[in-house]
Order: C-alpha cells, then structure tokens, then sequence
C-alpha cells in the first residue's frame, strides 16, 4: 500500500480498503494461508517531518489445527497498528506494505487450534482426536528400589561391661 505523501490534508487523512493476500508473502507456507484481501482502516497525518499513521488491519487466513492437523479459517486483527515514518524533502510517497504485512503476522497464534473443544472425530476435519492422544503412562517412582535390595552390613555391636567382668 502505498500513500502520496502531498495528498495527506493538514488535518489527517483516511485510508480505507483491501490489499491483495499476496501482500501476506504466505504462498508455500506449511502452516499459513492467506484466504482473501487485508483490509485496513488507516488514518494518516502528517507532523513536521513526520508522517503518524495509525488504525485497524484484518486478514482472513486458514492456518493448520495443532490438534487435528487440519486446516480452519480465521480473521487476524491488528487494531493497534501505529507507526511513525520519516519523511525527506522530495519524497513523494511511502510503502506500508512491510509495516502491514508484520503487524498481521505477528498476531499468527504459535498453536493454532480450530474452535472445536470436544473428543472423539473433529467435525472440521474429520480426524479421530483420541486417536491422537497419547496412553497415559504411569510411573513408579523407582529411585529408591536400588537401596532396597541391599542388605544390611555388619552392626557395631557395642560393647557392655558386664558386671564382674573386666
């Protein structure tokens, strides 16, 4: 996305539309898809040498469930997208594209799961979940049972006088 810097009015400006998915760069990602435009809904002002732009961004993804290895669809959105950019004599317009396309990839979840919550088959995937589950595996706490097969040493006896013996 870009903005002509001279079009940006004194009193701010806004920027409201859909950039492509491909702005995403998620093409041959494993685990990410973009599934439609970004939208955002910027406002920009300009402040000296400086242009504030500051607003809401959303992207339609579908990302792969952690829990039944299939793929759901979901919204990103970044309602606090705020950067500042400096501005040089001459320049005539600046990218966001980079900035955007950051800021909504930073709200990937790192363990994506589809909303499903129950056992048993996945009906977004069809996946049997218990399937998936490992058997729960109980321990002994075994740390000790070295100690118990050892047999007692020799005792110090301790020696008594006896009464009339010396």
């Amino acid at each position: 996305m870009k903005i002509e810097i001279a079009k940006i009015s004194p009193d701010g400006s806004p920027f409201v539309g859909d950039e492509p998915a491909e702005i995403l760069d998620l093409e041959g990602d494993k685990f990410a898809h973009a599934d439609g435009p970004v939208s955002y809904e910027l406002d920009v002002r300009k402040l000296g040498s400086e242009l504030i732009v500051k607003g809401r961004l959303s992207a339609p993804v579908k990302l792969l469930c952690g829990r039944c290895g299939d793929f759901f669809s979901t919204t990103l959105e970044v309602s606090s997208f705020l950067h500042a950019y400096e501005i040089s004599v001459g320049q005539e317009e600046l990218d966001l594209a980079p900035d955007i396309r950051e800021d909504v990839l930073l709200e990937l979840p790192a363990f994506p799961k589809c909303s499903w919550q129950g056992e048993g088959v996945c009906p977004f995937s069809g996946v049997d979940v218990s399937e998936l589950k490992l058997p729960e595996v109980t321990t002994t706490d075994d740390r000790w049972t070295a100690l118990d097969g050892l047999k007692p040493g020799p005792e110090k006896k301790k020696t008594e006088k006896k009464a009339g013996k010396a």
